[in-house]
């Protein structure tokens, strides 16, 4: 058995990044690691306390396997199963069990009912999954999987615009989730999920209020359909809690009771270990990875990393598309994700799908243009994408709109200083005598180009300010991260920030002491045998410079000097403090 100054003890001589990562395995409540407060912690014993707290303690057993649990409490020493158990700081090197954590493990009914050795097989016999028709359910699997893409990447978009906004209490609004359903293509109900889904894979990051995407997000969205899947499996298998892993390891290819099956894995977690269950089958379903419960070979194939039987089982994609006479695009199967990107830089999505559709308006070509196009590059990219040409009302728009919109173009100067604005003469001739415009003192090399020093955005912004018909080329547009920051909400301290600041708080702690760190670490020791009235072996250093054992149980440590009964002769002692060069628990 081991007390509070034996973990203390073992927390002390831990190397920082070991305590840290042993910290944040714990799930310690928040307010222990704040500065101040009744929770706070200022020193390794504090923090020892805080590890044995029942609360802390059942936090930590209810991630521990079943094999863990066992040896912990039948005291077997063996070291392979009892590995989880010392990472936690439950046992010591040596096995010694906490004696907090025994009485943790003797109050938990669930684990007193296990048998010793436990069952050979989680499953009872002929439990194994029926896979039936592998092909259809791969069919099906893949049409999951395909729609559950489809709508990540819809509100994936949304994202990317600065669309996705929580509420101060955390979460979005149903009126947010509506539109975002709807633009989606889903129902309301599952965006929230489906944004959680985002977030957990690390291709969107709420942590500003303001949903922005990743740099995984964005090389996500322009990945070739089959890479979409491989990565989203791959990415929500890894961020996994590690025993949900383990039972999905357990499970193999047949989910259909994990639940049970993780009740038997980990005996003590079911209090949060069920609903984590029920929501991995329910993702796994969604994923394409399994259906009714059975992961399909594609499935089992992704889940090993091989993404090869994805390309087979997804729907191939088209390689053009119908420009209708109405401005409307159909789509007769599921486009490359670069093409659809390209796509949507001229046109606007109507309907998500199989088979979508979007819509080139004014608006929308405006907008193209706007952002640095040229005409005859949209009417490339249409032809590109076009399975019937170019019809005569789209032509006829795209030249309209491009009379008006991009026909001013603001590109960088000579030697990449100032700006060159390129257009008609009739369009410069009132660009150059526009009164609003007269502090960016022009100059005109000919009758289509006007010249200034000021940069090209600052020309571009003037120009769109007085409604004319201006885009800057992409080599004018400024670097990104030349403009300042916008200002973002200070958040909390994320788990590993907390956890480094609390171990170099410890050290400093132990450094600063007002007494010599050793003396003041003896003292907290001898502190925590009083205050637990604990027989304690003290080992003093004698006049004559030799070393004698004292047993005794301490009654008060003050004034440098340590009191106590000598269990050996029945007699009160008190001994010097700074002669004390050892302190063993004698319990």
């Amino acid at each position: 058995m081991t007390t509070t100054a034996d973990l203390a003890a073992r927390l002390r001589a831990m190397p920082d990044d070991a305590l840290e990562q042993l910290v944040l395995a714990r799930r310690l409540p928040t307010a222990v690691f704040s500065e101040t407060g009744p929770l706070h912690v200022s020193d390794f014993f504090d923090l020892a306390e805080a590890l044995r707290t029942d609360d802390a303690v059942d936090a930590a057993i209810e991630h521990l396997p079943r094999a863990t649990l066992l040896a912990l409490r039948d005291g077997t020493g063996d070291a392979g199963a009892l590995a989880p158990a010392v990472a936690l700081g439950l046992a010591d090197d040596d096995g010694a069990v906490d004696d907090a954590v025994t009485a943790r493990l003797a109050a938990h009914p669930d684990i007193v009912a296990l048998e010793p050795g436990g069952a050979e097989d989680a499953r009872p016999a002929g439990a194994a999954p029926q896979h039936g028709d592998d092909q259809a359910a791969r069919t099906v699997g893949a049409e999951h999987a395909f729609e559950t893409m489809t709508v990540l990447a819809e509100l994936l978009r949304a994202v990317s615009e600065g669309a996705v906004r929580e509420l101060v209490k955390g979460g979005i609004g149903t009126p947010l989730a509506k539109v975002l359903g709807e633009r989606a293509g889903a129902d309301a109900a599952v965006v929230p999920d489906r944004l959680t889904l985002l977030d957990r894979v690390g291709l969107a990051d709420p942590d500003d209020g303001t949903w922005t995407t990743t740099p995984a997000g964005e090389a996500w969205l322009v990945a070739s359909w089959p890479d979409r899947w491989s990565t989203l499996v791959t990415a929500w298998h890894d961020a996994l809690d590690p025993a949900v892993r383990q039972v999905l390891a357990l499970a193999g290819d047949d989910l259909r009771d994990l639940v049970a099956l993780g009740r038997w894995a980990f005996p003590a977690g079911a209090r949060w270990l069920d609903a984590v269950l029920l929501d991995v089958a329910g993702s796994a379903e969604a994923l394409g990875l399994g259906v009714e419960g059975v992961v399909t070979s594609t499935g089992r194939a992704l889940l090993d990393g091989d993404s090869a039987p994805a390309a087979v089982d997804l729907p191939p994609t088209v390689d053009g598309v119908y420009l209708q006479h109405d401005l409307t695009v159909i789509a007769p199967g599921p486009l490359a994700p670069v093409d659809d990107d390209a796509l949507r830089s001229v046109a606007v999505l109507e309907a998500p799908g199989l088979a979508a559709r979007y819509r080139i308006s004014e608006d929308s070509l405006r907008r193209a243009f706007r952002a640095g196009l040229a005409r005859d590059e949209v009417v490339a990219l249409l032809e590109r994408l076009s399975a019937t040409g170019l019809p005569q009302p789209l032509a006829y728009l795209i030249d309209q709109v491009s009379s008006r919109d991009g026909s001013i173009v603001v590109d960088l100067g000579d030697g990449g200083v100032g700006t060159r604005v390129h257009g008609t003469a009739d369009q410069l001739d009132l660009v150059g005598v526009d009164a609003e415009l007269r502090q960016l003192a022009w100059e005109r090399s000919d009758l289509t180009t006007l010249l200034t020093r000021y940069p090209p955005h600052v020309v571009h912004s003037a120009l769109e300010d007085q409604r004319y018909p201006a885009v800057l080329t992409a080599a004018a547009r400024p670097a990104t991260g030349s403009a300042p920051p916008g200002r973002r909400r200070t958040g909390a301290r994320n788990p590993e920030q907390a956890a480094h600041a609390l171990v170099e708080r410890l050290r400093l702690t132990t450094e600063r002491g007002e007494a010599e760190p050793e003396q003041e670490w003896l003292g907290r020791q001898i502190d925590l045998a009083v205050r637990g009235r604990t027989p304690i072996r003290l080992t003093v250093r004698m006049p004559d410079g030799t070393e004698r054992p004292f047993s005794i149980v301490p009654t008060s440590v003050a004034a440098g000097r340590v009191r106590g009964r000598d269990t050996a002769v029945d007699v009160e002692r008190t001994l010097p403090l700074s002669l004390v060069v050892a302190v063993e628990s004698d319990a």
